[in-house]
């Protein structure tokens, strides 16, 4: 075996090599209060009350998550927060304390700051986020983002990406690629857009993630497994389906798609499919769930959530995730965006 010397690049080793390394030297060892730590949508750590505490924190930069044709400061505040609500609600949890870090660049004006605070603020309002404090620092380039949030679940509720079972039911809430394609009309469109594209625009820019249905699937034990869908169902399906040692068969036809979403598909002309499956950005949830408990989702899902819930596949005793579409049977690759993939 050759030895590691270390002297190849971050590009070279790649996103999951990095997060491998990190996870294998960057820490010391399993601590008593970390019941789960990197590997989920959050990290999960012991409490002294029924609670556990999840913790979760994500980066936005600029020129690689947004541009200021992608995003306009109000919106970058309140995706900064939306992209970490997802994750609290993959696990179940309650959404509570909020840090937030600005590395912003000297000449920005303060109505960028204004701008971007009023959109934090105003989802932060929608899920009874509280800021408590943060860091603020000049950066030499471009605007970076990163924002901590703390949220609660019952220690016996936490739901995990493992967890999933042969012959489970898998399902998704709301309506899937109306983000991605929201991000191509921004960034290849250009100049106005049509009246009826506006709600992908507005997924791409403000997505609400389902973090009250999050909470109702955990406390009422009905997913085995939960992720949430920021890279695209084909790559945070296959997170779930390697944890546990098993695949995944998907119904095209079940797929829930928005119809000015399958408008543009048509226009452009691209695969409506193929943005619902591995656009990304969408911040909703996918889940397995036994499929005895199908009435139950269902009734559940029109109760707490406008978007529901739709069955589209079910988990399989093989290697691989599939789709079945009109054409035939095709293996699902992921396309979504890599980073330190060059």
């Amino acid at each position: 075996m050759r030895h590691d010397t270390g002297d190849h690049t971050l590009n070279e080793t790649g996103e999951a090599g990095i997060i491998q390394r990190i996870q294998h030297q960057g820490v010391s060892g399993p601590a008593s209060h970390v019941k789960k730590g990197i590997g989920d949508d959050c990290a999960v750590l012991e409490t002294e009350g029924a609670s556990a505490l999840l913790v979760t924190t994500d980066t936005l930069i600029e020129g690689i998550h947004f541009t200021d044709q992608t995003l306009s400061p109000e919106a970058l505040g309140w995706k900064a927060l939306a992209v970490n609500v997802s994750d609290i609600a993959a696990m179940g949890g309650t959404p509570k304390t909020a840090f937030l870090s600005l590395g912003l660049k000297g000449e920005t004006k303060v109505q960028f700051l204004d701008a971007f605070l009023a959109g934090f603020k105003a989802l932060s309002e929608k899920t009874g986020v509280v800021l408590a404090g943060g860091d603020t620092v000049e950066s030499p380039s471009c605007a970076v983002v990163t924002v901590t949030l703390l949220g609660e679940c019952s220690k016996e509720r936490v739901v995990y990406r493992s967890g999933t079972e042969v012959g489970d039911h898998i399902w998704v809430t709301g309506r899937l690629g109306d983000a991605a394609g929201g991000l191509f009309l921004l960034k290849e469109k250009g100049g106005p857009t049509p009246p009826e594209y506006a709600s992908l625009i507005l997924a791409h820019q403000k997505p609400m993630p389902p973090f009250e249905l999050g909470k109702a699937l955990g406390e009422a034990g009905l997913a085995h497994a939960m992720i949430d869908l920021s890279d695209g169902v084909a790559k945070d399906l296959g997170h779930i389906c390697e944890q546990s040692g098993v695949g995944a068969l998907l119904q095209g036809s079940s797929v829930p798609m928005s119809d000015p979403l399958k408008k543009l598909a048509d226009q452009v002309p691209h695969p409506a499919l193929g943005w619902a499956l591995q656009g990304g950005e969408d911040y909703e949830l996918l889940f397995t769930a036994s499929p005895a408990e199908e009435p139950r989702i269902l009734s559940l899902s029109a109760k707490v959530s406008d978007g529901g819930a739709t069955r589209i596949g079910k988990i399989i005793d093989d290697s691989g995730l599939w789709v079945d579409t009109p054409e035939g049977r095709n293996l699902l690759e992921s396309h979504g965006f890599l980073h330190f993939s060059k």
